[in-house]
């Protein structure tokens, strides 16, 4: 099993710790079980400003999850009207920070994240169809 976290363009720094955190000995199991990678725009060929649902529909086609904190319902294209207007049961659900600041400042909440991160991903076909989940 392969799984794919595609990184918004803002989460780079948040996408490393996210890497950092899951190698330690307490998640390095379930990372690796799952074999998963973080790939950014530039990985998949997308340009960094690239309409939400451009982005959406390639996660979708790819088998990519999402990982975002900041796209919402600002225009026709955007993230959420795009999850409202062409999401289905099966779509793969995009990932959101609660509070993306929060996880450079508090290794417990990081920690909450990575937790809940790992849940979503080990079962995920429970949430196909959810649209957007938020991390923690």
């Amino acid at each position: 099993m392969v799984v794919t976290l595609l990184v918004d363009v803002n989460l780079d720094g948040h996408a490393e710790l996210l890497a950092m955190r899951l190698g330690t000995a307490v998640w390095r199991e379930l990372r690796d079980h799952l074999d998963l990678q973080f790939l950014h725009f530039e990985d998949v060929g997308l340009d960094r400003t690239a309409k939400d649902d451009v982005v959406w529909r390639l996660c979708q086609e790819r088998g990519y999850f999402l990982l975002t904190a900041n796209r919402n319902q600002e225009s026709t294209d955007s993230l959420e009207a795009t999850l409202r207007r062409e999401g289905t049961a099966k779509s793969l659900p995009v990932f959101t920070f609660a509070d993306s600041e929060r996880i450079y400042h508090s290794a417990a909440y990081l920690d909450k994240v990575v937790e809940k991160l790992l849940d979503y991903l080990l079962n995920q076909e429970n949430y196909r169809g959810a649209g957007r989940l938020f991390l923690p």
